[in-house]
């Protein structure tokens, strides 16, 4: 069954707010051959999420598998980047021509001007050897000169070497994780077993198409809004972070809220009969269910062991006394060793090579089973040799005789290694956790399984763990590349999000929103800015006002959300013919809903609060005092432009049930309404007593609203605070 290697590429990736989910096709000539590879996977794919499909072409994909290979030496990439090794290569040049240079200046530092005459020859003249001595020291000045010179060149051609191989190294770890395999590094491999239809003439194409989840990527959304005039145009943009190990280049990218894993227990359907009414069968009596896991092996045991004892029931006898291991067990009460040992690559390659005979044939009399009094005891362990792993015989549970529990050991392999002690034909398999006793955890090369409930098998019955889930063994360079893998994880997963993002939002239904155009994701664990989708809008500008609190007037900008999406919370970015005016809040948002958006402080139009106060008696005995409260408030429209205004104002409230105070309000012009805050406002008691008006101010213009109230009460009485109510 020939096999090839098929070059793949990404169509669309679904982000999810952690992990992703990438969809890759690639195309084979029909016939060619019956299993086709993808290969250069990255090595975060999780296995158990692999789908395959034949898109196109009469074959099916019958059978998935997924492994973790290294590439060949001739197809792996060097060990670093050329532009890496060059800089590499120029530190390693400059710090060369640096050491060169030091030494020739210490030569020519320790060198001596004058020296001895070996010869016999009569002395020159004075004036002669003045004139060669100041020659020597200018020749030697300038050589010095020239050579610090140079010194100082090099010391900066060094440095400079080093800054730029700082950067590039620095910018190959930011970069991209995306590239081919080196010598050292796996990569997850996608083999699919292709069977051919009767259609199939060999000579069409087959699409093939393999979906597979990565967990180190996500993004968070956010939002701009363009306003012009009564126009409004809403973009959805999204921050998208991954680091698994591979480009998304030209993909049709899909931003989803939902969960990619979630657990739902299938529903239990009624049988529904069609015909006649028939009695229920009649069902045997009750049988109590197994105690243990040992029981549940019992009709195993008994058909894997020897003949029936005779009549009654009697075992056949033991060697040894009452308290030796028996090595003919009844066929009621069969005996399981099981073993705890250290799993190590070591005992692994041997585990084959020892193993305990099928129940009931004789045991060796050597000594390397024994126990209590009878037996020959167990030999001594080899000097160095680790602490022996102890093994319990456990019997299964008799109505005759209660469980009793014999202590059995495995002796010690020639290595010091623990033997691995096992039924006869069983295949070895690696001990659980649960069966390890007295075993040091830092022994070397001991491998721990993950927590990975895909990666659980069970034992088969034959298997000394039997009845339980266990690892599938896996080596220490698939460990390592898991850690690798859970680092990238943890690495996406804690990196702060852009300013404003938020991460999570209401799960009341599951949508995703899917860009217009293809784009690029780099695998550099960095926040990318991508724009996902657009749609026009209509805008309603107003001006809201609490000059009671603040003397400022709020611009908000009510846009009613055009997609058929909801909008989740995030910042939004809002720009008014071009010109940026705020960064606000969007807080989630149901599709045809109005997102109200505040644009800050509008500077072009102005607002001032002023009240007046004074106190009257009325009553026959003038025992009624009567506080008057009037409230004038001036707008000032300086824009270009006409404004819908909202100004909110608060009268006092009696308390319920307090007939001792009278609030009476008064006129108001122009006319006000009730008005009573958002319920989904934050606040932990709702205030009462709340006004507005609703107003036009045209383009420079001025206006003028006032009301009035009355508080009345006893003139004995006076109102906490003070009686007068408006500073």
């Amino acid at each position: 069954m020939r096999a090839i290697s098929v070059e793949s590429r990404i169509e669309h990736v679904t982000v999810y707010a952690r992990g992703a989910r990438v969809r890759r096709v690639a195309t084979v000539a029909d016939g060619d051959a019956a299993r086709a590879r993808f290969v250069g996977l990255p090595v975060g794919l999780i296995d158990d999420s692999v789908r395959a499909e034949v898109v196109t072409g009469a074959a099916i994909a019958a059978q998935v598998r997924v492994s973790l290979e290294v590439p060949e030496a001739a197809a792996a990439a060097d060990d670093e980047p050329a532009d890496v090794v060059a800089a590499r290569r120029r530190v390693g040049e400059a710090d060369a021509e640096l050491a060169r240079l030091d030494a020739a200046l210490g030569a020519l530092t320790h060198a001596a001007i004058v020296g001895v005459d070996p010869t016999d020859d009569a002395p020159v003249a004075w004036a002669d050897v003045v004139a060669a001595r100041r020659a020597l020291v200018d020749l030697r000045a300038a050589r010095d000169l020239e050579l610090r010179r140079a010194q100082i060149a090099a010391r900066d051609e060094a440095a400079a070497a080093r800054r730029a191989l700082v950067v590039l190294a620095e910018r190959e770890a930011r970069a991209t994780t995306d590239r081919a395999a080196r010598a050292h590094e796996p990569r997850k491999v996608v083999e699919l077993e292709l069977v051919r239809g009767a259609a199939g003439d060999g000579a069409s194409e087959l699409r093939i198409a393999i979906e597979y989840r990565v967990a180190a990527a996500r993004w968070a959304p956010s939002y701009v809004a363009r306003l012009d005039g009564d126009a409004a145009r809403v973009e959805i943009r999204a921050a998208v972070a991954q680091r698994t190990g591979e480009d998304w280049l030209g993909a049709a990218l899909r931003l989803s809220t939902a969960e990619p894993e979630q657990f739902a227990p299938l529903p239990e359907l009624a049988p529904q009969r069609i015909g006649r009414r028939q009695d229920a069968p009649r069902r045997g009596g009750f049988r109590a269910p197994p105690a243990g896991v040992e029981s549940l092996f019992v009709d195993y045991d008994r058909g894997a062991g020897p003949a029936a004892p005779p009549a009654g029931g009697a075992a056949a006898p033991a060697r040894g006394d009452a308290d030796d291991l028996s090595i003919t067990q009844p066929m009621a009460t069969p005996k399981r060793a099981i073993t705890a040992v250290v799993w190590d690559e070591e005992s692994s390659r041997a585990k084959d090579a020892f193993h305990t005979p099928p129940y009931g044939t004789a045991m060796p009399s050597d000594g390397a089973v024994g126990g209590g009094r009878g037996g020959g005891g167990m030999p001594p362990p080899a000097p160095g040799a680790p602490p022996m792993a102890q093994s319990i015989a456990r019997p299964a549970p008799s109505r005759s005789s209660p469980p009793r529990a014999t202590a059995m050991s495995a002796p010690a392999a020639p290595g010091g290694a623990p033997h691995t002690v096992r039924r006869s034909g069983a295949p070895a398999t690696p001990p659980s956790e649960d069966t390890v006793e007295n075993v040091p955890t830092s022994t070397p090369g001991q491998l721990v399984p993950r927590l990975d409930y895909g990666s659980l098998r069970m034992s088969p019955a034959a298997a000394l763990d039997r009845g339980r889930l266990v690892a599938a063994g896996a080596s220490a360079h698939e460990l390592a590349t898991m850690v690798a893998v859970d680092g990238d994880v943890d690495r996406v997963i804690a990196m702060p999000l852009p300013a404003g993002c938020h991460a999570a939002w209401a799960h009341s239904y599951d949508y995703a929103f899917a860009a217009d155009g293809r784009v690029d994701v780099p695998s550099d664990g960095g926040w990318h800015a991508l724009a996902i989708t657009a749609k026009p809008s209509t805008v309603k500008l107003r001006h809201v006002a609490v000059p009671r609190e603040q003397a400022d007037v709020f611009r908000m900008a009510s846009i009613p959300n055009p997609h058929d999406a909801p909008l989740l919370p995030g910042p939004i970015d809002v720009y008014d013919r071009g010109t940026f005016l705020a960064t606000s809040e969007v807080e989630l948002t149901p599709p045809g809903a109005v997102v109200d958006i505040g644009l800050g402080v509008d500077p072009a139009v102005k607002i001032a609060r002023n009240s007046e106060f004074h106190e009257e008696t009325s009553g026959m005995l003038r025992g009624a005092l009567k506080l008057m409260h009037s409230v004038a408030i001036d707008v000032d429209n300086r824009s270009p432009r006409a404004i819908d205004l909202e100004v909110r104002e608060r009268v006092p409230v009696a308390r319920d049930g307090d007939d001792a105070v009278e609030i009476a309000v008064g006129r108001a012009e122009p006319a006000w309404e009730a008005w009573a805050p958002d319920p989904d406002a934050p606040a932990d008691t709702r205030m009462r007593g709340g006004k507005r008006w609703r107003v036009q101010v045209a383009a420079g213009a001025r206006t003028t609203l006032r009301a009035s109230y009355e508080v009345k009460l006893s003139s004995k009485l006076e109102l906490v605070g003070g009686n007068r109510r408006e500073s």
